[in-house]
């Protein structure tokens, strides 16, 4: 993966997509408390409800390193943001009837929590109108026959259970990340049948440098183009970005620390 600093060379008109990989494995609890501080009155509401303290620590992580992330691109404080959330959960930037024009540049990000990593990406290009991202630490899955059959299209099902373990389980998270991008990019959640959609996967296994895949689906709205890779050892990611079709996307990798995001808030 390039180093924070190191970025790919845009193609021309290209959207800019920003994929951030944070890890959040040791965070000191210091980091922890300014996390959970710049959370909003809803957000602590949602924290109190989480007894486990697995889940409690998941939560700070994500909403807070989010909301520092974001104040890098707003330019506002990581506690004065607000969000909307769509029907299915999924957040968006809110912003105020009065506020500037200047302030409510185009903003889309998306962000998913799997094992020791957050992976958040982010686009400032006026043509992105929505992104989803998914990540998955590779595991044993327990029922995979089952799995299948709730979440694969037959197609699906047959190229997964005609492999052995692990590369079964690993093939269908392939499809699972793929399938939840897509649906996030549409505002969806996985209760809205994973088999509505067909991936195409190559053989090869993804690499860390992202790979177009094929997406079939009868909706009326498609959910954009669909790239899969693998951030980091053990675990796959897929994005999906809905933009005009002819336009090129770079995606520019980059990676941080929750205790970096508290000490450069406006740091860019």
């Amino acid at each position: 993966m390039p180093e924070p600093d190191q970025e790919p060379p845009s193609a021309p008109n290209s959207a800019v997509i920003d994929l951030w990989l944070i890890a959040t494995d040791t965070v000191e609890t210091s980091v922890l408390e300014s996390l959970e501080k710049v959370l909003a009155v809803d957000e602590q509401a949602q924290l109190q409800h989480r007894r486990i303290p697995a889940a409690r620590r998941s939560f700070v992580l994500s909403r807070g390193c989010l909301r520092h992330l974001l104040s890098r691109y707003t330019g506002q404080t990581p506690g004065k943001l607000r969000f909307t959330y769509g029907p299915r959960g999924k957040p968006e930037l809110a912003f105020s009837p009065h506020s500037r024009a200047s302030d409510r540049q185009a903003l889309t990000f998306n962000l998913s929590h799997s094992g020791t990593w957050l992976l958040v990406g982010v686009s400032v290009a006026p043509t992105v109108r929505a992104i989803g991202v998914d990540l998955e630490q590779l595991r044993y899955l327990t029922q995979l026959s089952g799995l299948c059959r709730r979440c694969l299209t037959p197609t699906e099902a047959k190229t997964v259970l005609t492999l052995g373990h692990p590369q079964a389980d690993h093939r269908f998270l392939r499809y699972w990340t793929g399938k939840e991008a897509c649906l996030k990019a549409l505002g969806l959640g996985i209760a809205d049948s994973m088999q509505t959609l067909e991936l195409t996967l190559d053989a090869a296994a993804p690499t860390s440098t992202l790979a177009a895949t094929g997406v079939a689906t009868d909706w009326p709205q498609h959910p954009g183009q669909l790239y899969q890779w693998q951030p980091t050892a053990g675990y796959w990611a897929a994005i999906a970005v809905q933009s005009p079709i002819h336009q090129p996307l770079t995606f520019q990798l980059r990676q941080t620390t929750p205790a970096a995001l508290v000490e450069n808030v406006l740091d860019y």
